[in-house]
């Protein structure tokens, strides 16, 4: 990779997507490697006031989360490389019996996607990727990454601290209420089931000590609220994660496949917390490889080197080498 850019600037990089979900995944640097910038946009806000602020920014590059979300034709001609990130579970070619309606709901939003958007595509899940590949060729598949604001030290807990603090973060669904029931009777769980501002996830993450990760309905999937967690040091006990992304249950996390073994993982973790000590250890340590620092810089870097290698299909930004790691 080249040390620095051709013409000596910090690479321009601008992220775009619905701030309650993704800007907790962004890179916020202003250093001489890299000035970023958040444009906040989902599905069905003005494009043209998005791309107005793009414009006024001028990135080398951006990074799209959720692509289909764009008008067609709205980013053809920005002149930037644009690395679309996909982040929503759809429906996979091999699970040939799993077509739940949420999943089917989701891949036609996928056809949403305009490939003249973007110069490359990037998913959370290889598994979808026969699917995605009816639109468009998927350049590399990577869990979503941790923005650094959000790690922690795994710190035992004090006498003044009393029990464990319990946390689920999400909407809430049939599916979710099913398994979480009995935890918020018996115990002091927070569920944060609205739209969250980084600001305030990141007081939720200092306050508390274990997470739940159940999935939106009843299909296998792999959450990024996952990862965030293991970075702020919690204990994670979740559903089982499809791909697991590295993550080993019974090393880095606790897996459980109903609500009788969650409420039991609770109750074990509630009496003695600092028998997971060594678990939170081990997951805070696998949730390094997403840490937003290491991993955009060098995907972003990797992309430039891949457009001036192969050329893109859209209007190339303007030539620029690696971004340094």
């Amino acid at each position: 990779m080249a040390d620095q850019q051709t013409d000596g600037a910090a690479l321009r990089l601008a992220f775009v997507g619905q701030q309650t979900f993704f800007r907790a995944c962004a890179l916020d640097e202003r250093s001489e490697r890299v000035e970023t910038t958040y444009i906040d946009y989902r599905a069905g806000r003005d494009p043209a006031l998005m791309r107005s602020r793009l414009d006024a920014f001028k990135p080398d590059a951006v990074v799209l989360f959720r692509p289909e979300t764009v008008p067609a034709g709205v980013l053809a001609d920005l002149p930037a490389a644009i690395l679309g990130f996909l982040t929503e579970p759809v429906s996979r070619e091999h699970d040939g019996a799993v077509r739940h309606w949420d999943l089917e709901l989701r891949r036609k939003a996928l056809l949403g996607l305009d490939p003249a958007n973007v110069d490359r595509l990037v998913s959370f899940d290889p598994l979808i990727v026969p699917t995605v590949e009816e639109i468009m060729e998927v350049w590399r598949s990577l869990p979503i990454p941790v923005g650094d604001r959000f790690y922690r030290p795994v710190r035992r807990l004090r006498p003044e601290d009393g029990p464990p603090k319990m946390l689920f973060v999400g909407r809430s669904t049939v599916h979710r209420e099913r398994y979480l029931l009995e935890v918020k009777h018996r115990f002091d769980c927070l569920h944060a089931a609205f739209g969250i501002q980084d600001d305030e996830l990141e007081g939720l993450l200092e306050r508390h000590h274990i997470t739940f990760n159940i999935h939106n309905e009843p299909y296998p999937s792999f959450e990024n609220r996952v990862f965030i967690h293991l970075a702020a040091g919690h204990l994670v006990i979740t559903e089982p994660l499809s791909p697991p992304h590295g993550l080993e249950p019974g090393v880095d996390l606790i897996v459980i496949d109903s609500p009788e073994e969650l409420l039991a993982a609770a109750t074990e973790a509630h009496d003695d917390f600092d028998r997971f000590h060594a678990m939170r250890e081990s997951g805070r340590q696998k949730a390094e490889a997403v840490r937003a620092s290491r991993v955009w810089p060098q995907l972003v870097s990797d992309m430039l080197a891949d457009l001036a290698e192969r050329g893109t299909h859209r209007s190339a930004g303007p030539e620029r080498a690696p971004v340094p790691a």
